[in-house]
């Protein structure tokens, strides 16, 4: 499968070489936005052809699959581009910065047939997954709460400084915290979409959409809730995430000197249903280094079977609720949810 890569800053060059890296995928184009990149990517890529505007790189018919790795607000515009040009598309998270746009996207992926996947990838991640398959398994019992924090230094401002400024980025609910949404979502599906979101934040003054410290709150029907809190005034990369079900318990953290590390520290403890002390669960690797390489390694299967680990249409929920997270924040209040 022949990948026309669209952008190439610090996480397209990932893109990059996990795609040399794997069998049956081969990097047949780049897009690349400035000079400069432009400039390193012919240095690193030899034989890659570098375009320089989207149109030519969604005209050469030797690309089967568009890789979108560029500031968020660009997204939904390209996907869109890609799907009617006849491409697929891997696009990386958030697929939008508005609903409507993340709807234009879905309609998009309908009308083309093409396969569209959101870069959502700790759904296969060793640590995370893991999660996932223990609660299904009935491990913990139904999930009735959890706690997941995200401590680290502050985000990078990314080429142009897109990644500081709202009319780029969306908002820093969008960048990284949709990851976690998605995951407390995926966790607590046997209870369905959250009711209500409520919100507690510290504003940056980079602008508005921006809080150097939030804590949301998601409640599902029923009573059960999962609460997510990032901090930027941290340092490093760390993660924890503790689930209590109504039989048992779980702890997993991860930490890094940065999150893209390819040596962290991580570690899962399980109570288990019917029993009192907790044991420590095996996970062979855990990093979104290796979790790309993985979903990306999932496409030369899935992109003909058009089974996206993460459709367009499965990722709305997380999309949605990260909004509705702003809105809470920007007017002090709980919101409620009614879902279509």
């Amino acid at each position: 499968m022949r990948i026309g890569l669209v952008g190439y800053g610090a996480w397209g060059h990932m893109h990059a070489a996990a795609i040399g890296r794997i069998d049956g995928l081969s990097l047949a184009a780049v897009l690349c936005h400035s000079d400069q990149s432009a400039t390193l990517a012919r240095q690193e890529l030899p034989g890659v052809v570098v375009h320089r505007d989207l149109a030519t790189l969604l005209a050469d018919p030797a690309i089967d699959l568009v890789d979108i790795v560029v500031p968020n607000h660009l997204h939904a515009g390209m996907a869109v581009a890609a799907l009617e040009a006849g491409k697929h598309v891997l696009l990386e998270k958030p697929m939008a910065t508005t609903i409507v746009d993340a709807e234009r996207i879905v309609a998009a992926v309908e009308r083309s047939g093409r396969y569209l996947g959101v870069g959502l990838e700790l759904h296969v991640s060793r640590q995370w997954a893991k999660v996932r398959a223990l609660i299904t398994e009935g491990a913990i019992g139904r999930a009735k709460y959890a706690n997941l924090t995200l401590f680290r230094r502050p985000f990078r401002g990314g080429s142009g400084n897109w990644r500081r400024t709202s009319s780029t980025v969306g908002s820093w609910i969008l960048e990284e915290p949709i990851h976690y949404v998605d995951l407390l979502l995926w966790y607590f599906r046997e209870h369905g979409l959250p009711v209500e979101v409520s919100a507690d934040g510290v504003p940056s003054p980079v602008g508005a959409g921006m809080y150097d410290a939030f804590t949301a709150t998601m409640r599902f029907a029923g009573g059960a809730y999962a609460v997510f809190s990032q901090c930027l005034g941290g340092f490093e990369h760390s993660l924890v995430l503790e689930i209590a079900g109504d039989q048992g318990a779980l702890r997993t953290w991860w930490s890094g000197a940065m999150d893209r590390t390819h040596t962290p520290d991580f570690e899962l403890k399980l109570r288990r249903a019917g029993t009192e002390t907790a044991e420590t669960v095996p996970i062979e690797k855990s990093g979104e280094v290796f979790e790309l390489e993985e979903q990306l390694r999932r496409l030369v299967d899935d992109v003909p079977r058009r089974t996206p680990l993460v459709s367009a249409c499965d990722a709305l929920p997380s999309l949605r609720i990260c909004l509705e997270i702003e809105r809470a924040l920007a007017e002090c209040r709980a919101v409620r949810l009614a879902w279509p």
